[in-house]
């Protein structure tokens, strides 16, 4: 009972709890079926610490702050604050700081995402526990059971540890939490082969797992952090966050403006303080003339406008059921390459529906979709006779009495299902071909015995009375519904033409011959038989032997059922749209690799009229038996996935990435989390999604819909673009602000064309008002007709650079021209000179007034420029689309004109009335830069691009590493995650264990997961494997098993399991 614990430091070392028999296991936890004393669970308590998940480190208050902070845009915004505090400019100071504070609380708030996802998997885990400890049953707190305890758990107990059950009672356990498998698992004693996947380890029962019905006894062999759920919790907060292709960009951006002002300002300083042609200022003049160049050049308004920019395409998509929950995941959607999607839910409705019936006269098809009873019978496309369908009902009632589950109406009208989807199929089927009151049909022939469905025998019969149940002459009828392979094979004969007084002789290799054809195509097939039954062989310990072990066959072949969750319809548009849009769709799931290739060719994700030996199928063991090199030679040919485990997700999503691709994953269970924080975005399922899957993806579908996922990747392209839109729009603005008061240093004008505080205005009204406006723009119509952009694309490039190089030098002459004409053609005032921008006059206010208008109708004029990239602005579109637009110019002539007009405020902001030669001055020049950038469009790409392009590489040459575009770590990521270890999600592969979050590392604070009895654990070699070790050793068994429900499919075998 005092056994030593083993050596744990080093992680390299792992027991197969699920290949020890019940009695190894009691010896390697050193307990008895009796449970453990108090004073060794005292013990053993202080040693491996409590059963609870350790929380994550969380970062202070300042330390978040700081992180906010430390952006290139924030010091700028923050250096502005200073410099117009400088200029005791106080007002400025107030309205900058504003945005700082809106900006950084914005951060803030989408910090913790990893905490709290950390924190939904702790409010999964079970409160109380009941174990046996000397002999009696106990309830105590979940967080005190300790390795080798012995729990009870029953049905609707949550599991408080990971165990290793010994003792079970028709007991299932629904894990779709961890293994994504839908239906509850049933629970045994037996040893199960070393390189089973969990959710094949059917001798164990996970932590934070729903007991759904029956009842057991199991020795607790994980605790805490080391627990299945724990490693998944440790592996969430593990992953590191990433910054986005946007984010990066603007802190290149924010290194140019810096640099570019650094220059700017540096030279004015000189220009002002030697006073060439400009008069001695001393060295505070000299300094506050370079600064307001900085004011100038510095787009304060801009990370306002991002950020809002982002925040309203939330919105948009939220309208539209994508629910995003960090902003700049926003624009990280617009570069997505790859789109990895689950099957059930996501592209299909996960509303099993019956396809076909097959009886011994042919097949029959059923039309409808979903668990709605809405369809009819065909065969060639034809409906059948009500007759038909009446004898097809008196055939088929076997699948409506041998069955379980309900359906029914919600509060909504929706038909809701009860009970197993497969089950539920078959109710609508039977409503369809006529029993609407199914309910009526079981209670006019009740039930007197059944044989429940189990994976041992893979059928469910039941025993049913054709009137009276109690009256003795009432005749009873076996009915039995459940995998061919195991029925065919049972039956003596089979219901000829399609009436069930009729029979003829059973022909088998008519129905495993068509089971496997429908098999074939992904169906899920049922065959339904029927008997008579004498009232004298009901017994209370009927079981399945009753058919297995019957003498001779007895049954009598009705026929069979095909079952398909169908694609969703929308689901189908969605692929064609984002292979349109040079996105590749690739299935991951974890059903049978047939089932997956026949919904891949219905939903295009593969050739529709490709034979299967052209699909490349990948199971997940035979992706475990691959490297990572061997995996990234295949991951970009293959669209289809099955039989994949979480982990799988995980090593896709990494691959994916080394090969360049963006990519998106989509998950619902807890176990998807780690790949979801990883994936570029992870998308959660909001109906059927866990908590934590939620709190770790970054977007949400409110509609489980992969359509959906579609709409958000065209919003995030038109982010992208408008953004772009933005960019272009604001830095020639910016620089030409910049280089108007720049330029009147050099040209020696009498003073300064603009003010701080007009350039301030500017900056922070006008130019946010058009930018939001840009922000607003539709998608233009090509937006999904071209290719993804590059991870790495540059948001200031050779084609932003130079238009703002054309179209800041088209608006400084306009400036320049404007201002010099109003000083010229107006007689000088008593006040004169060119001392500084403070001095004032009615003639230099004119002037300035003239000047300042002209930089903001040119900016308006500019921005109708910027509505189209690619497109010519001269369209009707530029009047019918984006009613903004129009709003935010009406908005900023009112403002213009207040500014100009009214006594006060004009003086305030440095302006005097200007006349209507002056008006027409304004709007003439707007126009005539609106048409210039218009033939620039035209001309520059193919005549002045070539001419400038030279320039711009050799400036690229000579660029400090600092201000360029490079990425330090893998493509768009900074996500320092490794897969972990083998035992994660029980299918080993290679990893680093130095960076593994859920290495053992000798501290027992939370959790242990190693036997108790160090020299049992000695003396049972055979059941030890390092968790480094590759995929070969300790990985599921290659061979394809199917899915453990009523019914089959085709096995792994043949060209869908080919590796190529």
């Amino acid at each position: 009972m005092d056994g030593k614990a083993p050596p744990m430091g080093n992680g390299e070392d792992e027991i197969i709890w699920h290949s020890a028999t019940v009695e190894e296991s009691l010896k390697l936890q050193s307990v008895s079926p009796d449970g453990l004393s108090e004073d060794e669970v005292a013990k053993r308590l202080k040693q491996y610490g409590k059963n609870e998940l350790t929380p994550p480190p969380k970062p202070g208050f300042l330390r978040k702050l700081w992180m906010q902070i430390n952006n290139i845009l924030i010091f700028i915004l923050i250096a502005a604050t200073i410099v117009s505090a400088f200029l005791e400019e106080w007002p400025e100071v107030g309205l900058i700081l504003g945005v700082v504070i809106i900006n950084v609380t914005i951060g803030l708030i989408q910090e913790g995402k990893a905490e709290r996802a950390a924190e939904a998997i702790k409010g999964m885990l079970s409160s109380k526990a009941t174990v046996i400890r000397g002999g009696e049953r106990q309830v105590v707190d979940a967080s005190t059971v300790v390795p080798g305890d012995i729990v009870f758990i029953q049905s609707g107990d949550r599991v408080p540890a990971d165990l290793r059950m010994i003792d079970v009672a028709n007991l299932a356990i629904l894990e779709a939490m961890l293994t994504g498998e839908s239906n509850p698992i049933n629970k045994h004693t037996d040893v199960v082969d070393g390189g089973a996947a969990l959710g094949d380890r059917k001798n164990l029962a996970f932590s934070a797992t729903m007991v759904m019905q029956g009842q057991g006894k199991g020795i607790v062999i994980g605790t805490g952090d080391l627990a299945e759920i724990g490693k998944i919790s440790s592996m969430v907060g593990g992953v590191d966050g990433m910054k986005t292709n946007l984010m990066v960009q603007l802190e290149i951006f924010g290194r140019w403006i810096s640099f570019f002002v650094a220059i700017i300002g540096s030279i004015t300083f000189v220009i002002s303080w030697e006073a060439v042609g400009v008069g001695k200022d001393d060295v505070g003049n000299a300094f506050k003339s370079a600064v307001s160049i900085a004011v100038a050049i510095i787009p304060e308004g801009l990370p306002a406008v991002v950020t809002i920019s982002l925040a309203l395409a939330m919105q948009t998509l939220a309208r539209r059921n994508a629910i995003i929950r960090q902003l700049p995941a926003v624009e990280t959607l617009g570069s997505v390459t790859v789109i990895c999607s689950d099957k059930t839910g996501t592209l299909t409705k996960n509303e099993m529906t019956v396809q076909a019936i097959q009886t011994s006269e042919g097949q029959l098809d059923i039309t409808g979709v979903g668990y709605a009873p809405e369809g009819e019978v065909c065969q060639g496309g034809k409906p059948v006779s009500q007759d038909r369908v009446s004898r097809l009902l008196t055939m088929f009632e076997g699948s409506v009495l041998c069955n379980d589950s309900g359906l029914g109406k919600d509060d909504k009208g929706h038909w809701e299902p009860v009970g197993y989807p497969t089950e539920v199929s078959l109710l609508t089927m039977g409503m369809k071909l006529g029993a609407k009151d199914w309910k009526g049909l079981k209670a006019s022939k009740p039930r007197v015995a059944a044989v429940p469905f189990a994976s041992e025998h893979k059928f469910m019969c039941c025993v049913h009375a054709h009137g009276p149940s109690t009256d003795p002459a009432t005749p009873l009828f076996l009915h039995v519904k459940g995998a061919p392979d195991r029925l065919i094979p049972r039956c003596k004969d089979q219901v000829s033409n399609e009436d069930f007084a009729q029979r003829a002789p059973m022909d088998e290799k008519y129905w495993q011959e068509e089971a496997a054809r429908l098999s074939a195509k992904g169906l899920r097939v049922l065959a339904v038989c029927r008997a008579d039954f004498a009232r004298s062989d009901i017994t209370d310990n009927m079981d399945a032997d009753l058919i297995l072990k019957a003498p001779v066959p007895f049954l009598t072949m009705v026929g069979l059922v095909a079952i398909l969750d169908p694609p969703r319809p929308e689901a189908i548009e969605g692929v064609k749209v984002a292979t349109k849009a040079g996105i590749v769709v690739k299935m991951i799931t974890g059903d049978h690799p047939a089932t997956a290739t026949a919904i891949a060719k219905m939903l295009s994700i593969v050739p529709p009229n490709s034979s299967d030996k052209d699909v490349s199928t990948f199971t997940g063991p035979q992706l475990d038996a691959m490297d990572d090199d061997a995996l990234d030679s295949v991951v970009l040919g293959c669209n289809v996935f099955a039989r994949a485990s979480p982990e799988n997700k995980i090593r896709i999503v990494k691959s994916l990435q080394r090969m360049g691709q963006v990519s998106s994953m989509t998950g619902d269970g807890v176990n998807d989390a780690p790949a979801l924080k990883a994936a570029n975005i992870g998308v959660a399922m909001g109906i059927t999604g866990t908590d934590v899957s939620k709190e770790a993806a970054k977007m949400v579908l409110a509609d489980d819909n992969f359509a959906t996922i579609v709409v958000a990747v065209k919003e995030g392209r038109r982010v992208w673009d408008n953004l772009v839109k933005v960019l272009m729009y604001n830095i020639p603005v910016n620089f030409a602000q910049g280089l108007s008061v720049f330029f009147s240093y050099v040209l020696k004008l009498e003073t300064v064309p603009l003010t701080a505080i007009q350039v301030l205005y500017v900056n922070m009204v006008t130019s946010v008002t058009m930018g939001m406006m840009l922000s607003m723009e539709p998608p233009e119509g090509d937006i999904m007709s071209r290719p993804p952009r590059k991870t790495n694309k540059r948001l200031f490039g050779k084609k932003v650079m130079w238009n703002c190089i054309y179209v800041s030098s088209l608006m400084v002459c306009a400036v320049i021209g404007v201002f010099q004409w109003s000083l010229t053609n107006n007689p000088a005032d008593e006040v004169d000179g060119r001392r500084a921008a403070a001095d004032r006059s009615p003639r230099i206010d004119r002037a300035r007034g003239e000047a300042f208008n002209m930089l903001v109708f040119a900016e308006m004029a500019y921005a109708l420029n910027c509505r189209y990239l690619r497109d010519k602005a001269i369209t009707t579109k530029l009047f019918t689309e984006n009613w903004w637009c129009w709003v935010a110019i009406g908005i900023a002539t009112t403002l213009q004109i207040i500014l100009t007009y009214v006594p006060g405020v004009s003086y305030f902001f440095y302006n005097g009335p200007i006349d209507g030669m002056a008006w027409l001055r304004i709007l003439g020049f707007s126009t005539v830069i609106f048409f210039l950038v218009e033939i620039e469009k035209v001309v520059g790409p193919k005549y002045l691009m070539p001419l400038v392009r030279p320039l711009f590489n050799a400036i690229g040459v000579i660029t400090p590493e600092a201000l360029k575009t490079q990425r330090t770590e893998t493509g768009m990521q900074s996500v320092k995650f490794i897969a972990t270890s083998a035992s994660t999600f029980g299918v080993p592969h290679p990893t680093n264990n130095a960076s593994n979050p859920c290495a053992p590392s000798g501290q027992h604070a939370h959790g242990y997961d190693h036997p108790v009895n160090e020299q049992a654990s000695a003396q049972v070699p055979h059941l030890h494997r390092e968790k480094s070790s590759g995929a070969g050793v300790g990985s599921r068994s290659p061979t394809s098993k199917p899915m453990e429900v009523e019914g089959t499919v085709a096995m792994g075998t043949g060209h869908n399991m080919q590796v190529v």
